[in-house]
């Protein structure tokens, strides 16, 4: 089917630019297919955010790989790319600006994922957990629940033959619902925990959870997946408030977003007010980020937002005040 490119859009406007980058997939130099990835990541589809040529582009890259055009050493980023159209499918099922969009790139996904899915089955054992994170990914799309047992048996096999941290492929299994509960008891802590993180509904699973805030997390699982579980599986606050306080101490400014930043979010459902004292436990957590160096820049709004939004001073000093 013809694709009439000067009526979609991209980051950037018309994508009328689009046709040439594809082609450049095929018959580029090096420059030039360097720079149709970056088209593709930056314009088509630029942080997460689908446009009209998205879809239709899709199309194209999914042509490329079926028919073996696409240069070899873009394999790797076009899978990427698809990957992240899928967790776009995914993450903005529920906004309504993407929902004119979202149908036509989800059936296209879709329509990729039997090209890409042999890629695993084939690859070298260093590509193997990087190609399986991809199609996790095209595979966690609703359209396409009933392919996740196949390619879980498919990772599965891969996990057992070691390529690759256990926990990664722990990560990819628990994406793809496979009950991991036996492995809540890994000797690998951070096998233990992408387990729990898979079933945060299980008792012994909430205990991991809540007892690995407090520490630096282990290679393989990342601080904010834990804030957020520890959030979830906790009845309020105070639960976690001594995890919590250590985690808001050691976090960097990134984590104003899903790692201090919701835990002050947690702490504070309604925004300190003189008239409405701390408690305890929220005390201990400004007395926390008060000894984080990283959040007081005065020039970043992000942290600053966060501190106002909890009804906290954005001033070190005059948090510090608050916990004498």
């Amino acid at each position: 089917m013809t694709v009439d490119w000067s009526r979609l859009g991209h980051a950037y406007g018309r994508a009328t630019d689009t046709p040439g980058h594809l082609v450049a997939l095929e018959f580029g130099d090096a420059e030039a297919r360097e720079a149709a990835l970056d088209h593709l990541d930056m314009a088509v589809l630029h942080q997460g955010f689908p446009e009209t040529a998205t879809a239709p582009a899709v199309r194209a890259v999914t042509a490329l790989l079926a028919e073996k055009r696409a240069h070899p050493d873009t394999v790797e980023s076009l899978l990427e790319f698809l990957g992240d159209a899928a967790m776009s499918v995914t993450h903005l099922a529920d906004d309504r600006d993407f929902a004119k969009i979202l149908p036509d790139l989800a059936d296209a996904v879709a329509q990729a994922y039997p090209v890409v899915l042999p890629l695993l089955a084939a690859s070298p054992p260093d590509r193997a957990l990087f190609r399986a994170e991809n199609l996790v990914a095209i595979a966690r799309m609703q359209s396409l629940a009933d392919r996740r047992e196949e390619l879980a048996a498919l990772v599965l096999e891969w996990s057992e033959r070691g390529a690759g941290p256990q926990a990664e492929w722990m990560h990819c299994l628990g994406q793809l619902g496979v009950d991991l509960r036996d492995r809540l008891s890994d000797p690998n802590p951070a096998v233990r925990l992408r387990a729990a993180l898979a079933h945060e509904d299980d008792p012994h699973a909430r205990e991991l959870i809540l007892a690995a805030l407090a520490e630096p997390p282990p290679a393989g699982v990342h601080q904010f997946a834990l804030v957020g579980a520890a959030i979830r599986v906790a009845a309020d606050f105070d639960e976690i408030a001594t995890a919590a306080c250590q985690a808001a101490s050691r976090d960097s400014w990134a984590g104003f977003d899903d790692g201090w930043g919701a835990l002050v979010r947690f702490a504070f459902p309604k925004p300190y007010a003189t008239h409405r004292p701390l408690t305890e436990p929220q005390r201990a957590l400004v007395r926390a980020l008060v000894t984080n160096d990283q959040l007081w820049d005065p020039m970043n709004g992000s942290c600053q937002l966060v501190f106002k939004q909890a009804g906290l001073p954005p001033s070190r000093s005059a948090c510090r005040r608050l916990t004498e």
